[in-house]
């Protein structure tokens, strides 16, 4: 019979542990199988992606999405994903936007740079559940493409 569980990688930039820990869980509730890893700025979060820095020697698999908070200390959310985007590698890498209430210009802004989604924190385990249960919709068919196409 053949194994109908996939891992999702998924990479976590937010410099607040307990949002960090409530993501992680709601992931580890689902039921799935998974790989997260977590980083607490915008910089930590290129030197992942990019593999330099701490991450030059990183052998994790390449994150399926960010989950992407705005407000990071060193490089702030905005500005890192203003560089995923002109990266050429990181061009179709998902990446959702999960912060705290803003304008409805800067979302729009955010979408418009090439944010996939743009969530707004909430508190609770409920409201994180259903955030996750969309974006592993939103990702799910993405990563079905990648491995038929390879």
């Amino acid at each position: 019979m053949k194994n109908t569980k996939h891992t999702f990688s998924f990479l976590i930039a937010d410099d607040d542990p307990d949002d960090q820990y409530l993501m992680q869980k709601v992931i580890r509730d689902l039921g799935i199988s998974y790989n997260i890893t977590s980083v607490y700025n915008g910089l930590q979060l290129m030197d992942y992606l990019l593999r330099t820095g701490m991450y030059s020697n990183c052998e994790e698999p390449k994150p399926d999405c960010v989950l992407l908070d705005l407000k990071m200390p060193l490089l702030s959310g905005a500005e890192a994903l203003q560089r995923i985007r002109k990266n050429s590698d990181l061009l179709s890498l998902p990446v959702f936007i999960i912060s705290e209430a803003t304008t409805d210009t800067e979302k729009h802004k955010l979408l418009g740079v090439g944010a996939n989604s743009f969530y707004t924190k909430q508190a609770g385990h409920k409201s994180f559940s259903l955030m996750v249960s969309e974006i592993l919709a939103a990702i799910y068919p993405l990563k079905q493409n990648i491995k038929s196409a390879e």
